[in-house]
């Protein structure tokens, strides 16, 4: 009796010691696969950073872009009406050197004239005079010197038509004088008004010439604005591109490892059939398709089902749990190697989101199997797909649209 317990006991330690070794390099598995991914989560949350600071830096680039070209619009504007002040400038400028040359020309015409007048009245007040000397002294004479009564009223006659034809011509004089007057007049009034509208576009120019020195001035500090702001934008945008480089090297390492342990799981003695099945007995509808964008636009490397929370995940075909931990965006997930195929490929399936998972790593599952339930685990958030089951397929540690393979 007390053998027997004894073998009992010894079974129990090897059972406790084999259990032991074979956690042991799981559990050390389960720490590197950890520390890889806390390199991948802490890289992906820097990129991401970099990547708003990004688009930060370029609204910043767009704002002083447009602050350049607002100015820009405003110079362009100045300088068209500018450009129509100077026309409206020399077009008025010769306006007004036509209208003083008339005014000159009338001022010459109405000297000439009144220079005639004052002639023409000079010689009609001598003959004025001449007849009024004949007419207080020399009448008896003249009436004595005609021989009969045609010559003294032919003579008195003629003194008549010269007096009429000079009080005509100095009428006419007088009447040409004045319209020469108003020409004279209306070509100052013309220049006048010329001038004052020189004026008022000379004003304008200055105005304008001023404004054009302060655009100019905004401008040179608004494009300095926009140079710095562009070069802090290419700053960003290599920081981001290094980030980007090393989110790459910490998935590269954490893809190389994840393959090193489906390699493990991946001895000849798991044969994958190729015969999938869908990892959900029912489902809403297929919310964002491999290759697609998620709602942060990036790449979509599977496919989502909506379903309610907790709705049964299984397992699309036997094979080995490669991997059951947390992830900051899978969340809660899964992954199964389903060894090599006949066409000398490996395949492995990837469930993500999950509300949590029922498998352990080094298990193995068979193809209908629950291996954990559907949540919101991870990068999901409810206003984009809600509850929903990631599902990727890996074959040759490559993704692959799930959809070319699995029914659904």
């Amino acid at each position: 009796m007390k053998r027997n317990r004894i073998l009992r006991l010894a079974a129990a330690l090897l059972a406790v010691t084999l259990l032991t070794a074979q956690a042991a390099p799981a559990a050390l598995a389960d720490s590197k696969k950890d520390n890889l991914q806390q390199n991948v989560d802490q890289a992906q949350q820097e990129y991401d950073q970099a990547q708003q600071d990004l688009e930060d830096q370029q609204d910043s680039v767009d704002q002083a872009q447009g602050q350049v070209d607002a100015i820009q619009g405003q110079i362009d504007s100045v300088k068209s009406q500018m450009s129509q002040v100077y026309d409206s400038l020399e077009e008025t400028g010769a306006q007004l050197a036509a209208a003083q040359q008339a005014q000159a020309e009338a001022q010459a015409a109405l000297d000439a004239k009144q220079a005639e007048y004052d002639e023409t009245w000079s010689d009609t007040k001598n003959m004025m005079n001449a007849m009024q000397k004949m007419h207080d002294g020399g009448s008896i004479a003249l009436l004595s010197q005609a021989t009969n009564l045609y010559e003294l009223l032919t003579f008195s006659n003629v003194l008549n038509e010269m007096n009429d034809k000079c009080q005509t011509m100095l009428g006419t004089l007088e009447a040409e004088e004045q319209e020469l007057d108003a020409r004279r007049q209306e070509a100052a009034d013309t220049a006048a008004a010329l001038e004052a509208a020189q004026t008022a576009l000379q004003q304008q120019e200055d105005q304008l010439n001023t404004l054009q020195g302060q655009l100019s001035e905004a401008y040179q500090q608004a494009d300095a604005t926009l140079s710095s702001e562009q070069a802090d934008l290419q700053a960003q945008q290599q920081l981001t591109d290094e980030l980007k480089k090393k989110l790459d090297e910490a998935e590269a390492q954490l893809d190389a490892y994840v393959a090193s342990q489906n390699q493990q799981y991946s001895t000849p003695s798991i044969h994958c059939s190729l015969d999938f099945r869908c990892p959900l007995d029912s489902y809403g509808s297929i919310t964002t398709q491999f290759g697609g964008s998620d709602p942060w636009g990036r790449g979509h490397n599977g496919t989502d089902f909506s379903a309610p929370g907790g709705t049964p995940i299984y397992a699309v075909a036997d094979g080995v749990v490669s991997v059951a931990t947390s992830h900051y965006s899978y969340g809660n997930y899964v992954q199964i190697s389903h060894g090599t195929a006949d066409d000398g490929k490996t395949y492995a399936t990837l469930y993500a989101h999950m509300s949590s998972y029922v498998v352990s790593v080094g298990q193995s599952v068979s193809k209908g199997q629950v291996i954990g339930y559907v949540g919101n685990t991870g990068e999901v958030y409810g206003k984009y797909g809600g509850y929903h089951l990631h599902l990727e397929l890996r074959v040759n540690n490559v993704r692959v649209n799930p959809l070319s393979y699995i029914p659904h």
